[in-house]
């Protein structure tokens, strides 16, 4: 699977993309003044309209939020679980994530990740389970082998940002939701960086590594070739043991010298016995645990930010994403200097994207267009478009941020009900 098949996200800093239109070769020096300030104003333009998004969805977490003060359950409702879950939606598909399928999340855990162990998880604890993300490509990663004696370079498919929402289940048990360390009623958000596609189960609060089957076979294989001698020899031990016992207990014979012997003999081959028990249940406990902490260090050392630290990151992504998928649009369509068909633009921005800077992408044109229509920068003529010159460019951009501005300003950070200029 390749990123470009995967979803939409451009992997290039905004400031690099901007720098490459201004200094296309189709663009004079006397007319990169005039195409920089239309770049300036579509990022002011999307920040406004993002600042109302933000604001909106913040508020729709403000009850939902698990770090609010007092550890008791919180008393949300379904409906408002499920409303804040479609806006998260929206800002995370404006940024270019892409929701991940039950079944795409099962199929990982067939793929080789970072972690060499098994992961359980009990999903019953929850209600919700939701996983976004964005930018899946292959990365060479060092991996252990022969239980870290050696290791080697494998190409592991991995996500450059991933977020994992969750909600506990009402229902669920409450030694189960306290041992993942997770409040009921509340909406759990993660943040990462960096996931490898088979180690996204690793993400949950509540997941465990298991000590793999070959660990497993060794400590067992050890415990029989050390434990079968000592188990044989245990047995007439036992018979020694108890007949000692049973003199000292003033119950039958007398406790004869050679006899002690014996005992004190048996009681060493009883005590190395347990002693073999306890060393390899201590091994595997230690195996365990190695698991538990590298689990730990692979998933969250990369987290970037939890519940509502992670709305600034989200929010500054979708905008980001938007006007990059805008400004590329109508700079490369104004290069071409003739009405073009949607499809033909698309091609032209993926080439001079795949030209410039070695990276295939998958233009999102249906809603770099829809955004241009939207504010009154493209012209359609049928099936084909045309960009509007610089200047009027402008003009659409102040008529557009008086609107929007005043649109926000008297309450409507509704999305669906801001109003935009039109020619």
């Amino acid at each position: 699977m390749t990123s470009e098949a995967f979803d939409y996200y451009i992997p290039v800093r905004k400031s690099e993309i901007v720098s490459a239109i201004l200094h296309h070769e189709s663009l004079s020096a006397a007319d990169r003044p005039e195409l920089a300030s239309v770049i300036r104003w579509l990022a002011l333009l999307f920040h406004m309209e993002f600042f109302a998004t933000s604001e909106h969805i913040k508020e729709l977490y403000v009850g939902l939020n698990p770090d609010q003060k007092g550890t008791h359950p919180l008393e949300t409702s379904h409906a408002q679980r499920q409303v804040f879950l479609e806006e998260l939606d929206k800002v995370l598909i404006a940024a270019n994530f892409r929701p991940l399928t039950n079944e795409e999340v099962e199929d990982a855990d067939s793929k080789e990740g970072r972690l060499r162990s098994e992961i359980k998880v009990k999903t019953d604890v929850f209600s919700r389970v939701h996983f976004y993300a964005r930018g899946l490509r292959d990365v060479e990663t060092e991996v252990d082998k022969w239980f870290g004696l050696r290791s080697r370079k494998v190409m592991i498919p991995t996500f450059d940002h991933v977020v994992f929402a969750m909600i506990p289940g009402l229902n669920a048990s409450k030694k189960d939701v306290k041992r993942a360390g997770l409040r009921q009623g509340a909406a759990y958000l993660q943040l990462f960086r960096s996931i490898p596609l088979a180690d996204l189960k690793a993400l949950y609060p509540n997941a465990r590594a298991q000590v793999s089957w070959m660990r497993k076979a060794m400590i067992a294989a050890s415990t029989v070739i050390t434990g079968v001698p000592l188990l044989m020899k245990i047995i007439p031990a036992l018979s020694v043991l108890l007949l000692v016992l049973a003199a000292y207990l003033g119950i039958s014979g007398k406790v004869e010298e050679d006899s002690l012997k014996k005992a004190i003999a048996s009681g060493t081959i009883l005590a190395a016995f347990i002693g073999l028990g306890l060393r390899q249940w201590v091994s595997y406990d230690r195996h365990s645990l190695r698991q538990h902490k590298l689990l730990s260090d692979h998933a969250h050392s990369n987290k970037l930010n939890t519940n509502a630290g992670c709305f600034d990151y989200l929010i500054a992504a979708s905008e980001d994403a938007e006007v990059k998928e805008a400004f590329m649009a109508y700079a490369l369509l104004k290069f071409h200097d003739e009405p073009m068909e949607m499809d033909a633009l698309d091609k032209l921005v993926e080439g001079w994207f795949q030209e410039r800077f070695g990276i295939a992408i998958d233009f999102e044109i249906d809603d770099a267009i829809a955004k241009l229509e939207r504010l009154s920068l493209i012209v359609r003529d049928g099936d084909t478009f045309r960009a509007v010159p610089f200047a009027k460019a402008v003009e659409s951009c102040v008529d557009n941020w008086r609107l929007l501005s005043d649109n926000i300003a008297r309450g409507g950070i509704e999305e669906d009900t801001l109003e935009f200029f039109k020619a």
